[in-house]
């Protein structure tokens, strides 16, 4: 059983469990002295944190500290030629290479649970990569946050194939920075969530989309839940009469063209 589940088996059986869902990530921290911050939000949200930026490695063990969900946002091969740092992985690599860059970023950031990526539109299109980057998680016992860069991800389906827990995001908050975009957005996420039971929203440290965040105006029927809480209910054995009637995120595919960035 991976770490990030027994972490949070003992909630699992709440009655508050039976609201409709929202996950909340916030991409690509550590890139300002601001994003320090952001653990002044409701510590349900989890924070990846850029492995190579110059603030990720304290804001990560600070959020440790709070006992809040830290991912790596993990640099990944997009449609551009944006480099990607010391930690990034492209079609470039050999499995060994490949490997020990995914193995670098879990060492020097042990706070990480699990990871996203970071764009990443053609690499999480490749087999042969995507089943070299599941290998590396499954063996660290760390899940896996598709960020759904591209419709034409396969990297739930190969994480499923290695029993690597999996979630992929449905609503981008901040695609369109600002207020009136957010709000959109947000308003979106909670719909998802009421009509499938769960839905991933990412956001990024922008000014607009912290103080929609810190607002967290959030519905009675919807409970803000962090990824390892979400991951664990997905693995409550299924039994004659369920006693959560929640749809599998996965089974979501009007959500996922909401907005698809090809980076």
């Amino acid at each position: 059983m991976v770490k990030i589940v027994s972490a949070c088996i003992s909630v699992l059986f709440c009655s508050h469990l039976l609201a409709s869902q929202l996950t909340i990530i916030i991409d690509d921290v550590g890139n300002s002295a601001r994003d320090i911050e952001l653990l002044e939000l409701h510590p349900s949200i989890t924070l990846s944190v850029l492995p190579s930026s110059p603030y990720a490695k304290e804001i990560a063990e600070l959020a440790q500290q709070q006992q809040r969900e830290v991912m790596l946002h993990l640099p990944m091969q997009g449609s551009g030629e944006i480099a990607l740092g010391p930690y990034g992985l492209n079609d470039h690599l050999d499995e060994g290479s490949f490997k020990q860059r995914v193995q670098a970023a879990i060492n020097d950031y042990p706070e990480a649970t699990g990871l996203n990526n970071h764009m990443g539109s053609q690499l999480t299109q490749l087999p042969t990569e995507m089943h070299w980057l599941m290998q590396v998680l499954a063996k660290q016992q760390l899940f896996f946050v598709d960020s759904r860069t591209h419709l034409a991800s396969i990297g739930n389906k190969v994480a499923s194939h290695y029993q690597v827990p999996n979630l992929r995001r449905h609503v981008f908050l901040d695609h369109q920075d600002n207020p009136a975009a957010i709000e959109k957005q947000w308003q979106q996420a909670i719909i998802i969530a009421r009509k499938y039971g769960h839905a991933v929203l990412i956001a990024h440290p922008r000014p607009h989309s912290v103080n929609q965040l810190a607002k967290l105006a959030l519905p009675e029927d919807v409970q803000l839940v962090g990824v390892a809480q979400r991951l664990a209910l997905n693995n409550i054995p299924k039994t004659e009469t369920p006693l959560l009637q929640l749809v599998d995120a996965t089974s979501i595919q009007s959500a996922e063209d909401i907005e698809t960035s090809t980076y």
